[in-house]
């Protein structure tokens, strides 16, 4: 808030700088968000007037004229966008919600409600029919209409492929979270029509290898095949004079010969193909290892070799020569096919002979291809299981296009469940926000546009999407509609709407780019591509005024810097792509270079830039007046207002002219570490010289690989040198038994077989606690030698971070190893809550009290810490029980004592009244639960459970059996998208993943788990049998349950790419981890194997994996590259032979490491000799519980809690205040509810109470009925029609040249034509809202009647500008959302907890809140003839709409054409009493509204009585205000019956069923009387 006097404030107008509210800054978290917009308040704050200057509490700026500016600045940077992409494309559509067609009440869906969600969608598209006859279905799950029987099939084609609905489910589900790579992959291979284009694919394949590659194998190919063929023929001579037998393999391979690889790429890949077909065993064309020339001669089967055996040679000599050039060559080929480019080159051949469509040449009319091709119709079973098959190129293509399908449909369901639910995710708004910007048709056009519109809106540019080409591409297909009216259909009468509305969308476009003059992008590289199109859509032509000039010759007219290092992207996982930063990156430089030379504005005086040299624009300036102290300052450099492109800072080196080229285009590398110490981060650039080297990667042409970088340290640290260690546990085993004593703690370096998480766990938790203590630890040499090593001062807990690569298994033991040492422990997430102790106990809970019959619940409850059972103390229970038994009831007689009993009567007490919640909750209060668990992290979780329960119950309701099957489908589906997360300890030792340690440092780092193989291998994808990718996603079918799995070309191309990525992201991901640094990195891990041999040392068996390295083996490879390229012979990386020649990568071996010796120097390359401290026992720590005397056991822990609990509390405890008054609680209601809740009492209680909707209890008719009706549609369809045409159609008169009475927003008064009778409103309802099947030309005639009769009603009369009762309408607005909150008194009830002994009264409550939100469905502002400005809730009802064509079966038509206000014929009066309370609702929401404006000192208008509008008549009635008054009380009455339901912890239904019993009765849902198969219609 500005509080400075208007005299030291600024016009902003004249502020030549950028404001806060103009520059969006964006970065990947809210944190960083939080921790910018903080820094600059703080920058801000300390600005003062006067010469440039800072003296450490201020800094000065010439161009701050006085302190008023200041406090402006400050103002405008609480509004300005600051935050996440997501936050601010949010931020940016939320004004424009309604001109995009979504709903402005929705909540954002939590975590836990969208796993619901997701499996709720996948059950939705397994349980519809795929019977065409019941399409319908489909399309009313959400399922696009124009696909709806394409993706049914699909559906089915791939559970067939996939050997089932549960293989095809894990597909599915798989490909649910990668919506945006499916999105992007399927835009480089299908065409415009959503079918997959055979040449796109292939040049997508062909997209991720080189030319030059393809043709250098071909032609080492070829040059072996050409020697060995002339050896053929001259050792053995052709069968005949006109030469060898044709349709044999030698012909063919002759012709090959002959011929040669073609002249393009594919042709050569085929050509290749051919060849090993021809010359290679059949059974191992596609195997690890392939035979060439099996045996020294073709292969031979029903494709004849054509040659005789060499045996027969009769010449020794020339036999002698046979044998040796083919022993030789063939060598040669198995060379070439297994080195680095032959193996990338062999995997494209392949694809090549799957996906070839032709033969290779000369093979006989009956060859059988040694891989044969399935048909496109997969059999049941095949006639050679255990051959090889695969897919043809066309199934590929059918495959891949079903899966897309699948997507589609999943994702049209997703959004229908999120709207029933109101709902919307970040989806939503990204969605959204490609729709505001333009970035394809938007959704809410597409029953309004032309297909050749759509098309053309939707063929945006996508290497330049910040043009408008599709736009202006769109409009010249509108014109050419106008000029051919006969190609626009029945879109012919709306072209010129169409076109307005698409230029008014342009507009905005362009109004909303001028709002941004500048943006900067922290963490650039994690954008995803989609995110990278929205953004850049901001940057395209801006709007244009007066004041403003010509528009400049630039792509990008705001500033734009984004900062990122591709080294550190690693979220590939959240669909962020590298590539993407890449190819903006080269954008960013073309635009400057093009800039320079065509924008004069830029280098004509005052210049913006400059060839050699970058402007400081905070020194170029009129007032660069500075103190003399800042030119004293290193020179005044800082003070320069031009800066040479070639200068460097400090002493750091000189760049390079390619450098210099690129700061003049724009694009800066930044060289300087301000983290780490100096001699800790020289010796990792030596590790980054190799880590990110081109010999380790997978595929040649591939832009996702990061490129070593030297970094400078910042000079303060420069000299420090920082610590390396290694926590190296070894595998040796001890064969003797361990110790059965349950209070000895087991030693994980004692007796048993080794437990290598255990070790490494122990290890680091004993290097934690030293590193705390400031213990000093041991070495010991491999003579057997003891060192000691000083630990140096003692380390905060909080400045030690654990990271992880993953957080499986070895997460929980490293913080149980830690607590044992008394170190408290910060985990950021804990994984799947649904798998943590305390939630599983719980769940177990709810599956018995859902099915207390079931054995396995009865023991998985009698086991938990819930009660306790021992082995036989189960036994006892479950045997004293028959078959079908209630076991919970059972029980109750084998608890062990009477609270437990207590505690069980009440889980069957609350179990049968389906109060599962409160079971819970009592639970979790009341049992062991938490003494076995005590820590903070399973209280945590056992309330996230409880709350993970609530929203799926408001989900599915109360059905303890429908909530048991959810939760289970979760735990077993999509358990890792439901995590677990704690409140952190203020002082404690991190440990958290990798990739959430992003942006953070820590004093001491902890790599924990390096060489596990969980961070490159494939498993999970093998398991889901899925893989999406940015280039491409594809499944991997198996129709049959055994024999082999068909070979897929298109999954094996995208397991390479994926394994490319996988590897290129691992190696940034240990990048990003050793960096996070500043003064200690401590590698934990040790490769299998590993042993202590005594007198040599710790052996290491040294082994790389080249397509999924371990990040351990990729360090260990960096040390002996490090070692060889400085010729460090002694090295201890370094095998003997390594030295001779460049090392190459190995996959064997051993190195041997004394520990001593590695302590003097570690050989990793620093200036100075730099040792590294390697642990690999227990022993190292003395006097930190190394000899295990620290540890305590599980039952030790327990007993401890128990003896603690037992203990007395003490007197200073204060005893609980029960009983306390006039406490509130705020109670939530439904407005759509009240008339159903003030009917029967009794449904009220059974949905607040029991959780049961009333729609649950009745039974539903036959869906093949629902197209019966008179309308062919249900009466809440036709409403929901109606309404949208209302919604869409209804004009406005506005409130003519004088203006409103009283101030109304703009969307209020806009003059608009009324269109409620315009066929084409009407087929714009339709066609969003009316099912396959349904009759339009029924409906259309209907609502057609209804909206004459509207329109020659008053509301129809008032819309066009005429007067009525004395009124004119000045405005109105439809579908006005409000929110109001209501104090409500009521007899008191109390709250309390349940107890063993006896209810715990908490509160006694006797007044609330009840909160109501909804939608008015019309607000109409009018003024009277004496100026009296007036408001009126206004809803529509189509109740009776079928006696449109039967008049006799409503009495509402009696009224048609009265003329009077309030109802005239008891039919209306029974509607108006029906609906009463919600228009009460609605009056006292305006009533709310208008108060608040008095408060406010604004002018206030008249809160007329509510009207319906009887859609069947077009009449308005009035609600009399007799009615109005006693709607109110009843509106009072029920409201506090609903907080006294809500409220109360005990209130029995007998209570409800006696008061209102005269209600109860004549309900047709619940009464006993009425049958339950009675359909209830409005």
């Amino acid at each position: 808030m500005v509080t400075a006097p208007a005299s030291e404030r600024t016009n902003l107008q004249d502020w030549d700088g950028l404001l806060p509210s103009e520059v969006v800054l964006l970065t990947f978290t809210n944190r960083a968000a939080d921790e910018m917009k903080d820094r600059l308040r703080k920058t801000i704050s300390r600005i003062r007037p006067g010469p440039l200057g800072d003296d450490g509490k201020h800094r000065y700026d010439p161009r701050i004229k006085s302190q008023g500016f200041i406090e402006q600045l400050l103002t405008l940077l609480e509004d300005a966008p600051i935050g996440t992409i997501d936050s601010f494309l949010s931020q940016l559509v939320s004004p424009y919600r309604g001109k995009l067609g979504d709903a402005l009440s929705r909540e954002n869906v939590s975590d836990a409600a969208r796993a619901i969600l997701v499996e709720t969608s996948l059950r939705t598209i397994w349980r519809l029919a795929s019977d065409s006859s019941r399409i319908g279905d489909a399309v009313d799950a959400g399922i696009p209409p124009h696909i709806a029987t394409e993706v049914l099939s699909a559906r089915d084609r791939v559970a067939q492929h996939y050997s089932g609905r549960t293989s095809a489910s894990r597909v599915l589900r798989a490909l649910v979270g990668k919506s945006v790579f499916v999105e992007e992959s399927s835009r480089r291979v299908m065409d415009e029509h959503g079918n997959v284009d055979r040449d796109k694919l292939l040049e997508m394949i062909m997209s991720s290898i080189e030319d030059r590659d393809i043709k250098d194998q071909a032609e080492r190919l070829h040059g072996i095949v050409r020697e060995i063929f002339e050896t053929i023929k001259e050792c053995i001579q052709s069968p005949s004079s006109s030469g060898w037998a044709a349709g044999t393999r030698m012909a063919c391979l002759e012709e090959l010969d002959r011929t040669g690889p073609p002249s393009d790429s594919w042709g050569k890949l085929c050509w290749m193909g051919n060849l090993l077909t021809c010359t290679v065993s059949p059974s191992t064309l596609i195997a690890k290892e392939m035979k060439h020339f099996p045996g020294m001669k073709l292969p031979s089967d029903n494709w004849e070799a054509g040659i005789r055996s060499y045996a027969k040679i009769e010449d020794e000599t020339l036999k002698t020569r046979y044998k040796s050039t083919l022993k030789e060559k063939t060598a040669e080929l198995s060379e070439i096919w297994s080195d680095d480019l032959g193996s990338m080159v062999l995997h494209f051949v392949r694809l090549a002979i799957l996906l070839g469509e032709s033969k290779p040449p000369q093979t006989p009319d009956d060859w059988s291809n040694p891989i044969i091709t399935l048909p496109m119709g997969i059999p049941e079973r095949i006639e050679n299981p255990n051959k090889n098959h695969h897919f043809s190129l066309e199934a590929e293509i059918q495959n891949l296009r079903d899966l897309h399908l699948l997507h589609l449909g999943f994702q049209g369901v997703m959004k229908n469940l999120k709207q029933r639910d109101e709902v919307h995710d970040f989806d939503d708004i990204q969605r959204l926000a490609g729709d505001l910007l333009m970035a394809n048709c938007p959704e809410v056009c597409r029953t309004f546009y032309h297909p050749s519109v759509q098309q053309a809106l939707d063929s945006i540019n996508q290497n330049r999407p910040w043009r408008d080409d599709h736009i202006f591409r769109a409009l010249e297909a509108i014109s050419h509609l106008e000029k051919n009216r006969d190609l626009a259909g029945e879109a012919a009468s709306r072209l010129a709407a169409m076109r307005a509305d698409l230029e008014s969308r342009y507009l905005l476009l362009g109004q909303i780019r001028r709002r941004f003059r500048a943006f900067i992008i922290d963490e650039a590289q994690d954008n995803s591509p989609l995110q990278w199109r929205l953004l850049s859509r901001l940057w395209g032509p801006r709007e244009i005024r007066e004041e403003d000039g010509p528009r400049p010759d630039t792509p990008w007219e705001p500033t734009v810097c984004y900062v990122g290092d591709v080294k550190q992207s690693i979220y590939s996982f959240r669909q962020a792509e590298v590539t993407g930063f890449l190819d903006f990156a080269k954008s960013l430089r073309a635009v400057n270079v093009h800039e320079f030379s065509s924008v004069a504005e830029i280098t004509r005086k005052p210049s913006l830039r400059r060839d050699t040299h970058s402007r400081d624009p905070r020194n170029d300036h009129l007032s660069s007046i500075a103190k003399a102290t800042e030119y004293m300052e290193r020179g005044g450099r800082d003070l320069t207002p031009w800066i040479p492109f070639d200068a460097t800072d400090w002493d750091l080196p000189i760049p390079s002219s390619e450098e210099v080229r690129a700061r003049q285009e724009g694009m800066v590398s930044l060289k300087v570490n301000y983290r780490s110490e100096g001699g800790l981060l020289e010796l990792m650039n030596e590790w980054w010289d190799d880590l990110f080297s081109d010999r380790h990667r997978i595929l040649s042409k591939a832009d996702f690989y990061a490129s070593s970088q030297t970094l400078h340290p910042f000079p303060e640290k420069r000299n420090t040198t920082g610590s390396i260690e290694w926590i190296c546990p070894p595998d040796s085993d001890d064969s003797t038994d361990p110790p059965a004593d349950l209070e000895t703690h087991i030693d994980p370096f004692g007796p048993g077989s080794p437990d290598r998480l255990e070790r490494q766990a122990m290890l680091i938790a004993l290097r934690v606690r030293s590193l705390i203590d400031g213990s000093p630890v041991r070495v010991k040499s491999s003579s057997g030698e003891w060192k000691e090593v000083e630990s140096g001062e003692p380390v905060q807990p909080s400045d030690i971070t654990i990271l992880l690569p993953t957080r499986v298994n070895l997460r929980d033991v490293i913080v149980r190893n830690l607590q044992d040492v008394g170190v408290l422990t910060q985990v950021d997430r804990e994984g799947s809550l649904l798998e943590r102790p305390a939630a599983s106990a719980l769940e177990g809970l709810v599956q018995f009290a859902a099915r207390p019959h079931s054995r396995h619940n009865a023991a998985w409850v009698a086991r938990s810490p819930l009660v306790g059972m021992s082995d036989g103390h189960l036994q006892r229970y479950l045997s004293s029980t028959e078959k079908g038994d209630d076991l919970l009831l059972a029980m109750q007689s084998h608890c062990n004592d009477e609270r437990q009993r207590a505690l069980v009567s009440r889980w069957c007490e609350l179990s049968s009244s389906s109060m599962l919640t409160e079971l819970l909750e009592d639970t979790i209060d009341r049992s062991d639960l938490l003494v076995a668990y005590p820590d903070d992290v399973s209280r945590q979780d056992a309330e996230q459970f409880v709350e993970l329960f609530r929203e799926l119950s408001e989900q599915v309701g109360g059905d303890p059996i429908v909530l048991a099957d959810r939760l289970r489908d979760l735990r077993e589906s999509s358990s890792q998208s439901l995590e677990a997360s704690t409140i952190p300890q203020s002082d404690a030792v991190r440990v958290m993943t990798i990739h959430s340690s992003k942006g953070l440092e820590a004093k001491v780092v902890i790599l924990a788990d390096l060489f596990s193989s969980r961070q490159t291998n494939m498993r999970n994808e093998q398991n889901s049998r899925l893989i999406v990718g940015p280039e491409m996603f594809a499944g991997h079918p198996k129709p049959w349950p055994s024999g082999k799995t068909p070979i897929s070309a298109l999954w094996e191309h995208a397991t390479l790419l994926h394994r490319a990525r996988k590897n290129a992201e691992a190696r940034r991901l240990l990048y990003v981890a050793a960096t996070r640094a500043e003064e200690r990195l401590i590698i934990a891990g040790s490769p299998t194997g590993t042993e202590w041999v005594e007198q040599e040392g710790i052996v290491l068996p040294w082994t790389y994996d080249k397509s999924s390295p371990q990040l351990g083996q990729m360090w260990l490879e960096s040390l002996r590259r490090g070692s060889w390229r400085r010729e460090e012979a002694d090295s201890p990386w370094l095998s003997p032979t390594d030295m001779h020649s460049e090392p190459m990568l190995v996959n064997g071996g051993s190195r041997t490491i004394c520990p001593g010796d590695i302590l003097l120097d570690s050989y990793m390359g620093c200036r100075k000799k730099t040792g590294m401290i390697m642990l690999h026992h227990p022993d190292c720590f003395t006097g930190n519980g190394g000899d295990g005397n620290d540890f305590t056991t599980p039952v030790q822990r327990i007993q401890n809690i128990d003896k603690v609990s037992r203990s007395n509390p003490g007197t200073d405890l204060q005893p609980t205040t029960k009983g306390a008054n006039h406490h509130s609680t705020i109670v939530r209601a439904n407005p759509s509810k009240l008339p159903s809740y003030f009917e029967c009492p009794r449904c009220h209680w059974m949905e607040i109470r029991a959780g049961l909707e009333p729609s649950t209890t009745q039974i539903q008719g036959d869906s093949s009925n629902q197209y019966n009706h008179p309308l062919s549609v249900d009466p809440a369809t036709f409403g929901n029609v109606f309404h949208r045409i209302i919604e869409i159609g209804i004009g406005n008169p506005g409130p003519g040249q004088d203006g409103p009475s009283t101030p109304l927003p703009s969307s209020w008064t806009t003059v608009t034509e009324d269109r409620i009778n315009d066929e084409e409103t009407h087929q714009i309802a339709f066609n969003e809202l009316l099912p396959p099947g349904a009759d339009v030309e029924k409906v259309s005639e209907a609502t057609s009647i209804m909206a004459a009769r509207v329109s020659d009603g008053k509301l129809g009369k008032m819309i066009r500008g005429q007067k009525v009762d004395d009124r004119n309408v000045e405005g109105l607005r439809t579908e006005m959302p409000f929110h109001i909150s209501i104090p409500t008194t009521f007899d008191s009830v109390t709250r309390g907890k349940w107890s063993p002994d006896g209810e715990d009264v908490l509160i006694s409550i006797d007044s609330t809140r009840v909160e109501l939100s909804g939608v008015i469905d019309l607000v109409l502002c009018t003024k009277s003839d004496e100026g009296a400005p007036t408001i009126r809730a206004i809803d529509l009802k189509t109740t009776d709409a079928n006696s449109i064509f039967r008049p006799s079966e409503s009495g509402l038509l009696e009224s048609l054409g009265d003329d009077s206000v309030g109802p005239s014929c008891e039919a209306e009066t029974s509607l108006l009493h029906k609906h009463r309370l919600q228009m009460a609702l609605y009056h006292l929401a305006l009533e709310e509204s208008e108060s608040d404006r008095e408060r406010e000192g604004l002018p206030i208008r008249e809160v007329l009585p509510p009207a319906i509008l009887v859609g069947l008549t077009g009449r308005l009635v009035e609600y009399p205000l007799e009615t109005l008054e006693k709607a109110k009380e009843d509106l009072e009455k029920t409201l506090a019956l609903t907080a006294r339901i809500s409220l109360a912890s005990e209130y029995p239904l007998s209570e409800i069923e006696d008061a209102y019993e005269d209600r109860i009765s004549k309900c047709k849902i619940c009464s006993p009387s009425e049958k339950t198969s009675r359909r209830v219609h409005e």
